[in-house]
């Protein structure tokens, strides 16, 4: 809980409402200077471009391409900050405006797999590509780059993710990457369209229209951001995600975002970082989870609103039929398989393709997992005696540390801390969840593997209104690393109650709607008891109406 004096302190200097100063310190955030800067995210925020190691040899190569009018490839990842990276990327070698030709390729998630693979670097060779550019992929691809290299293609990767054996592909002619050793960028958390954005940056420093283009590119690069789970709590990640919102909050978008905006309930009205996580992202994701993420690119380059909104009606379709798998399959684990023992403590599920166990909802099931089990949990689909797996894992647990451990039962494998990818041959996964769940049990202490619940405040009943709930919007955005303030409000009774499809409980608290998603099975136990509370309170727009709703996390009997 906050420091009381700390609290009235920072509410007074920066004329504050307490509960924001009590939720700043909370986090930290107690010294009136770093509060302000905090509050106030600006482009100064930004890193400087030029302080990313590679970043001067590849601008020079790129503007030495567009100069002699050379074939310039982009390769990216197929989900959302792949997209968004490609599409930066793209906006700015455009906007050079120099001879350059350039073309993107995206793999398919289903016939090319992850990364920057041996067949995409022999077909850049055998187009005649001279400069290929790899964002969020690469940083692991050492023959691929090998390949290329040898065919006289050069490479450039912007990748965010964990090199291997900590270092880079030494073929690659410019790594930028800030987790490779010895970097000096300051934000080790930069998602690949943060690279991608500062690239951008570096090239068309002396633009004419650099202060428009970067406003456009903050656009996506907080899309991107926000999608692929940053730490919000940097400054530059925080700075990205709030002016992007600010400039997808003013309109005047080209027809492509517009109509995506649009088919995801986001139009002509203030968008927060939840708009871009859990209405905007999915739909782009959707297209490389269940086609080809060439339809999200197609769109969000459509400059006909007709094609627009037929596009964007297909990327809508496409994320309920995401949806439906995903239910399934999360049912399946959760309510069909037997109760996980204590020894699996780093499960890995796997199914035939044929039988739903669709590799492009895999990451997300195993999200969904991992949060009902509170342990490290891989999902994979299994086609050709190949099980393509997602990892979601928990903060005692690095994904990837894990992963090395298992390495030789691994076809292939990388990624973050919290998720990552691998392949594996279906006969080595029995091996491989004993190998995996030996690690955690020699690594982490079991009490780690228990979610802890921090409460920024506690709040009475009678202050959850609407008002409070557009007073913490200043805290916006949130996200990883920072998420929504969570309150504990004591001494609930429920008051007006109501079950929506036999599973949501939905009862009224103080001034607001209170949801608490699958609540249904505790109340038979809560319904007639004083309970403490502990959630969030946020606003929620529909068809037009503003409304305040504080979500439950968790409950005791008071």
């Amino acid at each position: 809980m906050p420091d009381p004096d700390t609290s009235s302190a920072l509410a007074a200097t920066l004329g504050l409402p307490a509960l924001v100063a009590d939720c700043l310190v909370a986090r930290g955030l107690g010294e009136p200077g770093l509060a302000a800067r905090f509050l106030a995210p600006s482009l100064k925020d930004l890193e400087d471009p030029e302080s990313l190691d590679g970043m001067d040899v590849a601008v020079d190569r790129i503007r030495s391409a567009e100069i002699r009018g050379e074939r310039i490839r982009i390769v990216t990842d197929y989900d959302v900050d792949g997209a968004t990276s490609s599409l930066i990327l793209g906006a700015a070698l455009g906007a050079l405006g120099g001879r350059a030709r350039v073309d993107r390729r995206i793999p398919d998630r289903f016939s090319s797999g992850y990364g920057f693979g041996e067949a995409a670097a022999r077909e850049a060779v055998a187009d005649g590509v001279h400069l290929l550019i790899a964002a969020d992929v690469g940083i692991r691809d050492r023959a691929s780059v090998e390949i290329a290299r040898a065919g006289g293609v050069d490479v450039i990767i912007c990748d965010h993710h964990l090199p291997e054996e900590g270092s880079q592909p030494p073929a690659a002619l410019a790594v930028l990457c800030p987790l490779l050793p010895g970097s000096g960028y300051a934000n080790r958390a930069l998602a690949a369209c943060g690279i991608a954005l500062q690239l951008a940056r570096a090239l068309l420093g002396d633009h004419p229209r650099h202060d428009d283009l970067v406003r456009s590119f903050l656009k996506l690069a907080a899309i991107g951001t926000v999608a692929d789970v940053v730490d919000l709590s940097v400054r530059e990640n925080r700075a990205i995600v709030a002016l992007g919102l600010e400039a997808l909050s003013a309109g005047g978008h080209a027809p492509g975002l517009q109509a995506l905006l649009a088919v995801s309930g986001c139009s002509n009205r203030p968008m927060t970082a939840g708009d871009l996580g859990f209405r905007i992202g999915p739909r782009i994701n959707a297209a490389g989870r269940i086609e080809h993420a060439e339809v999200a690119i197609r769109l969000l380059t459509e400059r006909d609103p007709v094609r627009a909104h037929e596009l964007a009606a297909i990327l809508d379709g496409l994320n309920r039929r995401r949806q439906d798998i995903q239910e399934r399959l999360v049912r399946k684990l959760l309510e069909d398989e037997p109760p996980i023992s204590e020894t699996r403590r780093f499960p890995v599920f796997a199914g035939q393709e044929s039988d739903g166990w669709h590799r492009g909802v895999v990451g997300i099931v195993a999200g969904r997992v991992r949060e009902a089990l509170r342990r490290p949990v891989a999902v994979a689909g299994i086609q050709a005696g190949v099980a393509v797996a997602s990892v979601r894992s928990v903060p005692a647990v690095h994904a990837v540390r894990a992963l090395d451990a298992a390495a030789p039962l691994l076809l292939r494998y990388g990624g973050h801390a919290a998720a990552a990818g691998f392949s594996a041959r279906v006969e080595d996964l029995p091996a491989l969840e004993a190998t995996l769940s030996q690690w955690v049990a020699d690594h982490v202490a079991p009490g780690d593997l228990v979610p802890e619940l921090r409460v920024d405040a506690t709040v009475a009943a009678s202050r959850l209104d609407l008002a409070t709930a557009r007073t913490l919007a200043r805290l916006e955005p949130h996200g990883s690393g920072h998420p929504h303030p969570r309150f504990l409000v004591p001494g609930v009774r429920l008051e007006r109650w109501r079950l929506s499809k036999g599973r949501h409980l939905f009862f009224r608290l103080g001034g607001a709607e209170a949801a608490w998603w699958d609540g249904a099975r505790h109340l038979p136990a809560v319904e007639n008891a004083p309970i403490d509370l502990v959630g969030t309170l946020g606003l929620d727009t529909w068809q037009g109406q503003v409304r305040c709703r504080f979500s439950v996390e968790d409950a005791r009997i008071a």
